[in-house]
Order: C-alpha cells, then structure tokens, then sequence
C-alpha cells in the first residue's frame, strides 16, 4: 500500500504542473501598441500575448480591426520570427535548503533555458541565499551565461522577498526598459532571511511604471508551504507551477518558455487618418482582445466609407493625399521663397556693376585673334547655352572685381579643370542653389536647404583643393626625374630650350602638360625662365622654385647648369625618400585621427537614424546645446593635436 502511495506521489508531480496549465483559462491581450510611426500611412505594431494556451500560436488565425475596420496590409510573426527584445531574469534560490540533488536539478533547468533561448534574447542570473547577489546581468552570450550556473552553490538561508525585487529592478538599468519583461523565481524554502517583507515585494510587482511578468516555480516539500510563491506569480500576472520532484524542473521552465514565446507581432497600416482616440481590436479563434491609442492623423488619398446624410450643415471636408513631402501651401512658400533668392542674385549677376575695365576688353579684342575657329575649338555647356554663357560671364565678372579671379584660376590650373573662373563659380553655385532648393522642399525645412547649399558648396571647394594637391604631389613625385633628364640633355649639348622640350615630349603627365605649355609660351616670346616660372605658379610648387631660381641664378652668374640641377635632383629624391618613410611610421597615427575625427559624426547620424528620440534630446535643451558646443571645442582641439603630432615638415 506505501508503494502504491509512493507511486500516485510521483505521477501527481508528473502531471499536475500540465494539468494546472490545461485547466487554467487561456487568454489574449494586446500588450502594446506602437503608434510612433502612425503620421506615416498609419503605421502601427501590435504585440499580442497568449496565456494558458498549450500549443505555438498560428498567425494565420489572428485577425485585425480598427474602430471596426479591416487593417490595410496585415503582417503577422511569431515571436521567433520576429525582432522584439526579450528579457528574462532567473532568480534562483541557493540556500542550504537546495543542496544536494535541488541544485543540480535548478542548474540543469536553467542551463536548458539558456540553450533553447533566440539568439537575442537577453538572459540575466540573480541568486539569493542570505544575501542577493546578481551573478549576470543582460546578456546574450549563452555560453557565459552557462558557466555563470555551473559554479552557483547552496548554502545559506533563505532571502525570498529581497531576491525577488533585486530580479524586478533589473529591469530599471539603462538599456534594458526595452526589452519584454519576464521574472522566473525558484525557491524551496519559506522566506527566514529578507529585509522586505511581501507587501513590498506585491508592490514592486505592481509598480505601473515598471511592469513584469513573474512566474513562480516552488519545489515543494512537507515543511514547505509555496503560498508566497504563488502569490508573487499571481501578482505578476504569470504562471505557478510546482513540483516535489527536482527532475521536473526542467520540464516547467520549458513550459514557462512556451508561455513567453506565446506572443504574436502584428505590423499594419490603419484605415483610420484622423487624428483621436482609436480602438485596436484582435480577434483569434474564439477569443478577442481590445485596446486603445491616442493617434496622430495622416494625409490620405483614401475616404473611409461612411453614412452620407441627407443635408450638411456645412460643406464637406475631405483630406486628398499629395504626391509631394510637404503641404501644397509650404510648397509654394519655400518655391516662392528660393525663386526670389535665384531671380535677385540673377539680376544682381547681370546688371550689377556693368562696368568693365579697359584691360578685360582688351582680352576680349585679342581673343578674337587666337581662336581657330568655332568648328575647331571644343566648347563647353556654358558656351554652348547663351544664358549659362552670360551668367557665367558676369560671375567672372564679380569675381574679378572682388579680387579672386587669380586665386580662383589658379585652383583650376593646379587641378587641371577645363573651366574659366567663370564657369566654374556658376555652376558650384548653380548645382549648390538646385540641391538646397531640392532639400528643402523635401524636408519641409528651409533651414536643412540652407544647410544642403553650404554644405554643397564646401564639398566643391574641398574637390577642387583636393584634386589640386594630388596633381601637385604628382608633379612633385616626377620632378627629381625630371630634372635628371634636364641634366642629361644639357651634357649632351642641348640647349635649355631643347632640353625643356625634351621632358615635354618624354615625360608623363602632369609633367609633360606643364612643360609643353612653357614651350609654346617660349615659343610665343616669352623668355625660358619666365615661362618656367609659369609652371611654378600654376603647380604652387616650391621644389621647382628652387629649381627655376637655380638656373636664373646660373644664367646670371654663370656655372655647370647641369650639375647644378643633378644636385638638386638628388637632394631631392632623397628628401622624398625621407618624406616617404616619416608618412610609413605615421601611418597608424593618420589613421587613429581620422577614425577619431569621423566616428562621433558618425555615431551621431546613427544614433539620429535609428533612435531619434534618444539623440533628441541634445538638441532640445540647454544643457544638450552646451554638451553640443563643448564636444566640438574639444573635437577641434583633439583633431588639431593630431595633425601636429603626425605632420612632421622635412
């Protein structure tokens, strides 16, 4: 008869934690819905749970309404299909009580959780004997998470209550307010060691601001009464389960995990664009749930079908979806606005300052004379368009008067760009006003248009900087060759005339283009030093100063011209050499200064990408602008540190 006994113990262990959860109610609830991105068609996200239910939800049964309405373009995932962020806290008890055979049987139930978790899931470990100790917090490393449970040890009293709200608070930490809140609590004992008592544990279960979900695993043995731990799983709207076999705890965290991945995602557009209070409603097989936001509206091509009365007391109204980003009204602003910028400065261009010099006319009369003709000269757009050709005209125009026409045409030729200064502050700035005007209206801001030209602008004079200073350091990289074949050709009778010709027929570009123009300056009258000198001027090359003043100086004084210039060359090349193995060393620092210099910029437009509302706040508030203006400051003076320490002058 007691084995018998012993015999019905065992199967009630068996099947009573399945049978409580058959016999309890199954249940759905609209846990969340994420109206954040509802100006935008009337995006939304429903998260629906399912409670006592025995089998993985099926997506295909769940349906969707809003204020009645079908959803626009249903989709419907599992939990494990989907992305949202999962949270669990395993507060396990390891008093004396549990050691033995309990411990090892809470290790193995808890290792086998941590291996059938997603990957994202975030897993931590609190333990409490006489104190609470929080082994791991948030992690989705299984691995360290199992080697974390297999050095847990018994020992100890019980502090029930303290691990309890310790395994709650977690959830509180920065980083973790996101994720899906679920508390697992293991204990065999009654409580004999907290400094709370229930009542407070009830109330950090039940704090509105910090909702979780607790669920109540008891290890039951004759002294044990598991009443506190049913009461902390009712409170936390979770499951109870018992059992007075340590082997039957894996089984019930199995049945707790099925409970938590009991969750459907449900992503849809609502019919309803109106702003107001709008009711979500799901509906699964014989069961429904219900809940309600308060929604932005959004502008739709799309009247929802309503009862039309027989007479209005007012005409009307329906809201027409436009195929531009902004309202027609702000479109015609911001058009009208960039218009009148575009038409001022245009008149501005044409008729401002009409004056020309006798030295810009007397350009134009010879130009006439060294042209071969129009079928012959390849012409640019801006020649080839009279209105592009006037406007350009008149930006040399001011550019000239205001100075820059030497420094603008010298960019040009030291970047090898076939444009007059002209051409090329029309059409900087001309691209520059288009895509301002473009960001503008697409961003419904005129301040990100502003932004856009500036910026714009800034990209071109950066292009053009750059080009400039690479065809120089090709010019330079050339140049002790350069002036070897200068050298060689003097020893073998040439003249300096021929010897430059020589590097314009044999050398390669930039080289050959900058001394070919020399030559046909010599040609044209221009002295040989003078037109050497052009070079300099155009590639802003002081190493072919140098090298031009020592054979001024030469044909001033006198001397060996060619071993003076094979000096040079060697002096040089040597420099180079030295120039090349200073930038090899300071590699890792360039580099170190560059990444460092980019990555707050582009943490910054991530961050603004992907959680707009966390960045936000740095551009809403004092204290966001003075961290704004101090990073800066201290960015600048980091950067300009970095480019002292790794620019070493030879």
């Amino acid at each position: 008869m007691r084995r018998l006994l012993s015999l019905a113990a065992a199967l009630s262990a068996l099947i009573l934690p399945a049978a409580a959860l058959a016999q309890a109610p199954t249940e759905i609830e609209i846990v969340r819905v994420d109206t954040s991105r509802y100006d935008q068609n009337g995006q939304t996200t429903l998260l629906v749970e399912f409670r006592n239910l025995t089998t993985t939800p099926d997506p295909a049964l769940l349906a969707v309404t809003v204020n009645g309405s079908p959803a626009v373009d249903p989709v419907v995932e599992t939990l494990s299909a989907s992305t949202v962020p999962v949270g669990v806290v395993l507060a396990i008890d390891v008093s004396g009580s549990m050691e033995g055979a309990p411990i090892e049987a809470a290790k193995a139930a808890a290792r086998s959780f941590v291996a059938q978790k997603r990957l994202g899931d975030f897993i931590a470990l609190v333990t409490f004997a006489d104190t609470v100790q929080t082994v791991s917090g948030f992690t989705v490393d299984g691995a360290a998470l199992t080697t974390r449970i297999d050095g847990l040890v018994a020992a100890g009293e019980t502090a029930f209550n303290d691990g309890v709200i310790q395994a709650v608070n977690l959830f509180q930490q920065s980083g973790a307010t996101a994720l899906r809140r679920n508390v697992i609590v293991l204990s065999d004992g009654a409580d004999t060691a907290s400094t709370a008592n229930l009542d407070g544990v009830l109330a950090a279960i039940n704090d509105p601001n910090n909702p979780v979900r607790v669920f109540g695993v008891a290890l039951e043995s004759p002294d044990f009464v598991p009443e506190a731990v049913r009461q902390v799983a009712e409170a936390g709207d979770g499951q109870f389960l018992s059992t007075s076999d340590p082997a039957q705890l894996a089984n019930l965290y199995s049945q707790i995990q099925r409970e938590i991945n009991n969750l459907l995602v449900v992503r849809f557009r609502s019919p309803v664009f109106q702003a107001g209070t709008v009711e979500f409603a799901v509906n699964y097989d014989t069961f429904s749930a219900v809940a309600s936001d308060q929604v932005e509206g959004f502008v739709t091509t799309t009247v929802p079908p309503t009862t039309v009365p027989t007479t209005f007391t007012s005409s009307p109204t329906f809201v027409v979806e436009s195929p531009l980003p902004a309202s027609p009204a702000a479109l015609i602003a911001i058009a009208a606005v960039g218009m009148g910028i575009a038409i001022g400065a245009f008149i501005f261009i044409l008729f401002g300052r009409n004056a020309e010099d006798t030295a810009s006319a007397f350009r134009q009369r010879l130009q006439a004379y060294g042209r071969r003709g129009a079928a012959e000269e390849k012409r640019s757009v801006f020649e080839r368009i009279p209105l592009l050709r006037l406007f350009s005209q008149r930006a040399e125009e001011e550019v000239r008067k205001r100075g820059l026409l030497s420094g603008v045409n010298s960019a040009l030729e030291q970047a090898n760009i076939p444009l007059s200064a002209g051409e090329a502050v029309a059409g900087a700035f001309g691209l520059s006003a288009a895509v301002g005007l473009l960001t503008g209206l697409f961003t419904r801001n005129a301040i990100y248009g502003g932004v856009a030209f500036v910026v714009l602008v800034l990209l071109v004079v950066g292009t053009l900087n750059f080009l400039g200073g690479r065809e120089k350091r090709r010019f330079e990289n050339q140049l002790p060759d350069t002036l070897t074949l200068i050298s060689t050709s003097l020893r073998a009778g040439y003249s300096l005339l021929q010897a430059v010709e020589a590097v314009a027929a044999e050398a390669p570009n930039p080289t050959a283009r900058e001394f070919g123009r020399a030559i046909a300056e010599a040609r044209l009258g221009r002295p040989v030093v003078q037109s050497l000198q052009g070079i300099t001027n155009r590639t802003q090359s002081q190493d072919f100063d140098w090298a031009v003043m020592a054979i001024e100086i030469q044909r001033e004084v006198g001397g060996n011209l060619a071993e003076v210039l094979q000096t040079v060359a060697e002096t040089m090349r040597q420099r180079n050499r030295l120039k090349g193995e200073i930038r090899a060393l300071t590699a890792e620092g360039r580099i170190s200064a560059i990444v460092l210099g980019i990555l707050p910029f582009a943490m910054a437009g991530f961050l603004w990408s992907t959680n707009p509302e966390y960045i936000g706040t740095l551009f809403t508030t004092t204290f966001g602008f003075i961290a704004i203006g101090v990073g800066l400051l201290l960015m600048t003076a980091g950067i300009i540190w970095l480019r002292r320490i790794v620019n070493i002058e030879v």
